[in-house]
Formats: C-alpha cells, sequence, structure tokens
C-alpha cells in the first residue's frame, strides 16, 4: 500500500472524512505557453476548481456586443450591473450573482482574467481535467507522472507541511510522493474512522511493522492526523465528544456547500498556524448543458459567497494568501436548445488574494465575431492557464 491508496482507503472509511469601468486598468500578457514555475510563498497557494466547465461569459458578459445578445436566449441574459470590467475597449459586466466578486475586485482584492484556457482544442471533460492537473499542454508526452500541484510544491514543501485537498478525495493535481492529506469538512475536527482506538491499534502495527513498504508512510500519516486534531482542539484525547465548530473571523458567513466547506476548512488550519502551503478545493455542477438560467444563478451564488467568506476571514486573521479559480474550459458562444451551453474553450479566471493588483483586468479580448472565434463556434483562448498560475505565484511570492 502507497501513500495515495492509503489516503484513498482513508477517504472511503472518512479520514479525507472598477471603480467605473474606465477605471479599471489593464494589463496584458505574452501569449506564450510555458511550463508552471514554482516561487515560495508568502501564504498558502489554493486552487479552487470549477469541475464540468465553467461559462466564463455567462459570469462577466459582454452584454453590450450585439454578436453575444444573438448567440444566446433572451432568458440567459441579464440587464448591466455596475461596474463593469473594460478589456480592449469591451464592457464585460458582472453576473449579479457575482456580486461579491465585483466587491473583492473594487477593494483590490480579486482579478478577473477572460478568455483563459487550454492551448490544447479538446473538449473533453476527462482529457481537459486531465491536462490540467497535470500541469501541462498536452497528454501526448509527459514530464513526469506529478501532479501539477506536487509538482509546484516539490521542493518548497516544509518538512512539517502537507498537500490538503478540501474534498473526500485527492485530486489528480496532487498525484506523486508528497504528504498528502483529503478532509472535505473539518467543522467538528476529523472525523476518525472507529473511533480513536481503532487509529491508535493501527498506528502502532506500523510502527512494530517496519519492515512493510507502506509502515512508514502510514505511521507519518497516522501520526500528522493526530498532530491536526490536537492543534484545533489541545483539549482532544478522545473522539468521544466532538471539538467545538469553527466560527469565522468574517462577517460572511461560510455556507454548507461547496467551495464554502472546502474553504472553511482551510480556513480553520490556517487560524492554528498549521502550515499549510499548497491547498485545492473542487466545485462540481458546472456542466450546464441546460438550464442555465437557473443553474447558473446558484452555482455563482456558491463560489462568490465562500470567496467572499474565505476573503474576510482571512483579512481578519491577517492571513497572507494566493488563491486561483481554473476551469477546465468554457462553453459554447451559442446557447443550445435546452437553454444552456454546450463544451466550448475559452473561459474565465479569477486570481484572489493578499497581494494582487488593485482594480486590474487581466488578458485579452478576442472579439465574437465568426472570425474570432474559435472553430467559429467558441471564445478563443487568449492566455493559456499556466501563464494566470505563474503569475499569481508571482504575485504572491515571500518579498
Amino acid at each position: 500500500m502507497n501513500r495515495r491508496n492509503f489516503l484513498q482507503v482513508g477517504s472511503r472509511v472518512g479520514i479525507s472524512s472598477l471603480l467605473v469601468g474606465a477605471g479599471v486598468n489593464q494589463f496584458a500578457m505574452a501569449q506564450t505557453a510555458h511550463a508552471i514555475k514554482s516561487v515560495q510563498q508568502s501564504g498558502p497557494l489554493i486552487v479552487v476548481f470549477l469541475r464540468g466547465g465553467a461559462d466564463g461569459l455567462g459570469i462577466l458578459s459582454p452584454l453590450e456586443d450585439p454578436n453575444f445578445i444573438a448567440a444566446r436566449a433572451p432568458q440567459m441574459n441579464f440587464s448591466p450591473t455596475d461596474n463593469p470590467v473594460i478589456l480592449d475597449g469591451t464592457k464585460l459586466f458582472w453576473h449579479p450573482k457575482a456580486q461579491p466578486l465585483s466587491e473583492l475586485m473594487m477593494a483590490g482584492r480579486l482579478v478577473p482574467w477572460p478568455a483563459v484556457g487550454l492551448t490544447n482544442e479538446t473538449r473533453s471533460h476527462f482529457e481537459a481535467q486531465e491536462i490540467i492537473e497535470r500541469g501541462v499542454d498536452q497528454l501526448s508526452s509527459l514530464p513526469d507522472s506529478l501532479g501539477m500541484m506536487t509538482r509546484i510544491a516539490t521542493g518548497k514543501l516544509k518538512d512539517d507541511s502537507f498537500l490538503f485537498s478540501a474534498g473526500n478525495n485527492l485530486p489528480r493535481a496532487m498525484q506523486g510522493n508528497l504528504p498528502a492529506i483529503a478532509i472535505r469538512d473539518l467543522q467538528n475536527g476529523i472525523g476518525f474512522p472507529g473511533g480513536v482506538s481503532n487509529l491508535s491499534i493501527l498506528a502502532q502495527l506500523a510502527k512494530v511493522d517496519q519492515a512493510h513498504p507502506a509502515a512508514a508512510t502510514m505511521y507519518k500519516t497516522l501520526h500528522q492526523l493526530f498532530r491536526i486534531q490536537k492543534t484545533l482542539d489541545p483539549t482532544f484525547e478522545t473522539n468521544s465528544k466532538p471539538i467545538k465548530p469553527y466560527e469565522s473571523k468574517g462577517k460572511t458567513p461560510y455556507a454548507n456547500n461547496n467551495p464554502s466547506t472546502g474553504l472553511r476548512s482551510i480556513a480553520r488550519l490556517l487560524s492554528v498556524d498549521i502550515p499549510l502551503q499548497y491547498a485545492w478545493v473542487d466545485h462540481d455542477g458546472w456542466d450546464m448543458h441546460e438550464g442555465h438560467p437557473y443553474r447558473m444563478p446558484n452555482m455563482l451564488g456558491q463560489l462568490s459567497q465562500g470567496l467572499q467568506a474565505f476573503d474576510e476571514d482571512m483579512q481578519a486573521q491577517k492571513k497572507n494568501y494566493t488563491l486561483v479559480v481554473l476551469t477546465e474550459f468554457g462553453r459554447r458562444f451559442r446557447s443550445n436548445g435546452s437553454n444552456g451551453t454546450d463544451h466550448g474553450h475559452g473561459s474565465l479566471s479569477l486570481v484572489m488574494g493578499s497581494h494582487v493588483p488593485k482594480n486590474q483586468v487581466m488578458g485579452h479580448w478576442p472579439g465574437l465575431t465568426e472570425k474570432d472565434l474559435d472553430r467559429g463556434v467558441d471564445l478563443s483562448v487568449t492566455t493559456p492557464y499556466q501563464d494566470v498560475l505563474n503569475l499569481a505565484m508571482q504575485w504572491g511570492q515571500i518579498g
């Protein structure tokens, strides 16, 4: 049993238990995809991954572009909102449910980055997610067997730290040989399967059977879990009573849904100074082939509330952090007959954190005429996703 198998078993049994438009500055990067190059961060690097292919055009919409108006069913659009973002002369309006994101941008805590995606042309969820989670351009030739976050953390991870997935399973992005733990909800601490006594027995077995190849890894992982629980609650000895629920120091509450639950778990670890450097949060449900008019407000409301709650909490705790929102690809420019959109190409990324540039929008707007669209049907990618990660890490680096 290796570390990944041990943690997957643990998961199954419960361990992984604008300022107004014209006032917004623009910065366009060179559009060359390149390898992700990590730097030492002044706070944790967090990726929130919108699984399913989020419709960036539905989150930050060019509502004054006649091409966009003609391409989308009327019920999928909304009236222009305040504080539009201007990119290459095009006004982009935040969806009403993204009002917290607009406020974060105006406060200098968030940078939107339209037309981000893969240089690869795939529209397959499985292939696109694999490419991003491996941190590459394509899958035909891979630099190694590591996941993207493992590669970023290699050589940067402190001895007492670990990769943290705020979910029930480790993402592909954390594949490799670094310590990693998956726990979705730490609101009541770690729910040890079978009780602490059973975990103690496993720890003793791992300690006794030193010849077993997984013994050292299992013992270290169990020790890490006990250490986390003890740090969350210094009075913890057994799990006969739950530890005190976490209370955010921000004014916006965390909701009991994704991504709030995962972000709350990260905040809880940081609140007691557990040395968390790299974390991942999945937010499922963005594959909107139908029902966009009611599904988008629901999903975007969850995302906006979670990001706002986390940022307020971190500011109150005086904690630095860098958070990047990614998705595997965008949605088709034109809506389908089910008030939805099919798999597309370019989407939207967000960079949020303590040291992002104020009142800026990043990237380059490709336009929406047929000649500007990718394959004549999708928003073109003008910034590879690797560039977003690279610049986000530069913003958050020590010094």
